[in-house]
């Protein structure tokens, strides 16, 4: 199946980014009080399992990964935990309403057709179990950086909240975050206009340039209360499938 992704991410994405260090920290203050370290959890997109050894070290769980980059699945930090190549439209019947958990982190902007996929998404969750969304956000901030990462859009609040209701679920908790980082990426915007080299325009557009601004930024981020309504550089939501069809 095509998937709209810049594989050379995975060589560039690492625990230590401010980045995937905050995108943590919002999901455990969006699912708050949700008994996570009880639950069964699946990753839809997992890549090289940064999420997944996140789970491990902040819920003490291990994380089921589904991805198609076989690749990116056989280099996994997440050594310990299962990980599937897997095509959520096959719907195995094996994971038919398995999870109470599903996190699906930066994968519904590169998706062209919203609610064929999220259907089979939640062909996955249990009644009554939460899938938690993370999105880039704002249009305004598109860039050649969301070109070769295969981006189809990027959102507001109010439409990731309308795409999930359509859906039939129910929004928990939703939010911006990455306030900010906004003139970063607006920087990024001017940056790499007009830029040919994907492989460069993945590294300029994503890498910190070094370690003491990587750790200002982790500073920096985390001083963002949330949840909040305002904007930033993503959008992330906790969304309820009805306990009943």
């Amino acid at each position: 199946m095509t998937v709209h992704m810049a594989v050379e991410w995975f060589d560039i994405a690492t625990a230590n980014d401010f980045w995937i260090k905050r995108r943590f920290q919002v999901l455990r203050k969006l699912t708050r009080p949700l008994p996570i370290s009880d639950f069964r959890v699946g990753e839809i997109g997992c890549g090289h399992g940064l999420v997944q050894q996140q789970f491990e070290k902040h819920f003490g769980i291990k994380v089921d990964g589904f991805d198609l980059n076989e690749a990116a699945l056989r280099n996994s930090v997440a050594v310990s935990h299962a990980r599937y190549c897997y095509n959520i439209f096959d719907r195995n019947p094996d994971f038919a309403g398995c999870y109470d958990l599903l996190v699906l982190f930066d994968v519904l902007e590169h998706i062209e057709q919203e609610q064929p996929f999220l259907e089979a998404v939640l062909f996955h969750l249990k009644p009554g179990g939460c899938l938690v969304i993370n999105v880039p956000a704002l249009m305004i901030l598109f860039s050649r950086y969301d070109q070769v990462m295969g981006h189809q859009r990027r959102y507001t609040l109010k439409q990731l909240n309308r795409v999930c209701q359509q859906m039939g679920l129910q929004t928990l908790k939703a939010s911006y975050w990455g306030l900010p980082f906004v003139p970063l990426l607006m920087l990024r915007r001017l940056w790499l206009a007009g830029q040919t080299d994907a492989l460069a325009v993945t590294r300029r557009g994503y890498e910190p340039p070094g370690r003491l601004i990587n750790a200002l930024l982790t500073f920096g981020g985390a001083l963002e209360p949330i949840p909040h309504p305002l904007f930033g550089t993503s959008v992330m939501g906790n969304y309820r499938k009805p306990a009943t069809s």
